[in-house]
């Protein structure tokens, strides 16, 4: 029979409580303190469900546990965080050895953040005694040393994510991972970790066309940009930290500094002069990941590590990161961003400078959906916008000057098309001004046109697109979209 326990957290010495309520097996010292250190009293309950057959656990039981002289049990428990009878999420852990017993994870950041992050979130489902629970949650486990690391691990949550948002890819477990891994050189188990070659290769497996970003220089911005705009587009990634020999997922990213907007000085520092554009990645100071060796939603700095921090690694020591995308994404951020400078600097439309550009790749239902809802947007620009015919996922490069911007405005925008050849020069769909919209009808145009039609038309400034990533706000903040 199933048991549900309750433990009223209400100090740290309540976490002490769990050993009572579960199998040695199951809990450590370990557990006990990275749950005081993490979790502390920011719940005041947990209830203890026992036995628990976790699918995770399982899938490494049977092609590597059960081949052990030592027993392994079956059974994890999950322990389900509440606060103030609010449903926050549920840890698995399971009869492995010390420091890996923390199994599949699913908690919403609210109840873990200090600050106001934008993630990629999802709503994944828990199913209690007959009751369905709702969990705004990225995945995570720790890894299980021999059978998984790092880089599994961080796979892994990416292909949970994807396989539970997107009907049209599947959900997986890691023992499935660590089958389809191509480790022609060596033995599977131990495992001495996955290159991101290997990881491509598993995200092909799963239907993805993954891109791998490689770090050309130390601290280099571009990488950094590149990397931020598709984390701007809702992509996590697998991110490869040297010299330390890591992978970590990438979720998202913290606050924009508007600030810097107000003093010349620092706009200067951050502006591509070339065209007196600043991009907006370069108002972000850090970027969320996912690592299996710390509790889930950690924050690592764009820099160097912040030695007052817990994080031992920042974003200086990225070195590749491998992009799931979408099988038919043709044109990536670099080729978008050349083409973005040219329009600028021949002045093809009249967008104000100096501004703020935002690049991100959505879905054309999504930006459509965008369209349709947002209050003050100009007419004959929903028109345009909600009929255009449109890949499946395009471009989009948002255009605000600097008070627009700070106020969550946009004033200029371009859609371009993710199918475009690489050589295409003109690869964009819809482009605005304030004073007129420009698109090109591809259902009435030959390869080799483009012509394109004019709306002369006034545009004042709407909403931001804000569908990519979760805004989420410390615990008993909103959600909502950004």
């Amino acid at each position: 029979m199933i048991s549900f326990t309750s433990i009223q957290i209400n100090s740290l010495e309540s976490y002490e409580k769990l050993s009572d309520c579960m199998p040695e097996s199951l809990i450590d010292e370990d557990v006990i303190s990275v749950l005081k250190n993490n979790l502390a009293t920011k719940c005041d309950e947990i209830r203890i469900e026992y036995p628990y057959y976790d699918t995770d656990y399982l899938s490494t039981f049977y092609i590597h546990y059960a081949q052990k002289l030592r027993n392994y049990d079956k059974k994890c428990c999950r322990l389900h965080i509440l606060k103030n009878e609010e449903y926050y999420g549920y840890i698995v852990l399971r009869p492995t050895v010390v420091g890996t017993k923390f199994g599949r994870t699913l908690i919403n950041p609210r109840i873990l953040i200090n600050e106001k992050a934008y993630i990629a979130l999802y709503d994944f489902k828990a199913h209690i005694a007959g009751n369905t629970m709702s969990i705004s949650s990225f995945p995570w486990k720790s890894q299980e040393t021999d059978i998984s690391v790092c880089a599994h691990t961080a796979t892994w949550t990416i292909l949970r994510y994807f396989g539970n948002k997107f009907k049209n890819y599947a959900d997986t477990t890691i023992g499935e991972i660590v089958n389809v891994a191509n480790n022609d050189w060596g033995r599977k188990t131990p495992s001495i970790g996955l290159n991101p070659i290997q990881v491509s290769d598993i995200f092909k497996k799963y239907g993805f066309s993954p891109l791998i970003l490689q770090c050309e220089k130390e601290l280099d911005d571009k990488f950094i940009e590149e990397v931020m705009a598709y984390i701007e587009s809702g992509l996590p990634m697998v991110g490869f930290l040297y010299p330390i020999r890591h992978a970590v997922s990438i979720i998202g990213h913290g606050l924009m500094d508007k600030n810097i907007l107000d003093d010349p000085i620092l706009v200067k520092s951050v502006m591509d002069s070339e065209i007196d554009v600043v991009p907006h990645v370069k108002l972000v100071s850090d970027l969320y990941v996912m690592d299996d060796n710390l509790f889930p939603y950690k924050k690592m700095m764009l820099g160097w590590a912040d030695s007052q921090g817990d994080m031992r690694y920042g974003a200086a020591e990225l070195k590749y990161c491998v992009v799931p995308l979408y099988p038919r994404m043709q044109l990536v951020y670099n080729e978008v961003y050349a083409r973005f400078k040219t329009w600028m600097k021949e002045r093809v439309m009249d967008w104000e400078t100096p501004c703020v550009s935002r690049i991100y790749i959505t879905s054309a239902n999504s930006l459509k959906s965008e369209a349709l809802q947002t209050i003050g947007m100009n007419e004959q620009l929903v028109e345009v916008i909600l009929n255009l015919s449109l890949p499946r996922f395009v471009w989009c490069i948002d255009l605000a000057n600097f008070q627009e911007y700070k106020l969550g405005l946009t004033s200029g925008r371009i859609i371009i098309d993710t199918t475009a050849p690489t050589l295409d020069e003109e690869p964009w769909i819809l482009r605005h001004d304030k004073n007129g919209i420009e698109y090109i009808d591809v259902d009435n145009q030959l390869f080799c046109s483009k012509d394109c039609h004019y709306i002369k038309t006034s545009i004042v400034p709407y909403k931001m697109y804000q569908h990519n990533l979760v805004e989420c706000d410390v615990e008993g903040g909103d959600e909502k979209n950004e």
